[in-house]
């Protein structure tokens, strides 16, 4: 069997997570956020770039319907 990634998540294998994480304890990026991580505001953003989203709405239901595949990249739910 031939394992693949797709990709979005080959665009997101050059940021590391682990110097991400670094960099946003850093600079205290979550301090005030409430269930919206850094990293959660990344993988968005990538994905409303890649899709050419127009709307927020846009972002959110293209988001919400690969929920599964959103899991290995790190969100645990959709916005």
């Amino acid at each position: 069997m031939i394992k693949g990634s797709s990709l979005f998540s080959q665009l997101l294998q050059h940021f590391p997570r682990t110097e991400f994480a670094q960099l946003v304890a850093k600079h205290k990026a979550e301090r005030c956020s409430k269930g919206f991580t850094c990293w959660t505001q990344l993988v968005s953003m990538l994905f409303c770039h890649m899709a050419h989203a127009d709307s927020l709405r846009e972002i959110c239901g293209g988001l919400a319907c690969c929920l599964g595949k959103l899991r290995h990249l790190g969100i645990s739910k959709a916005p």
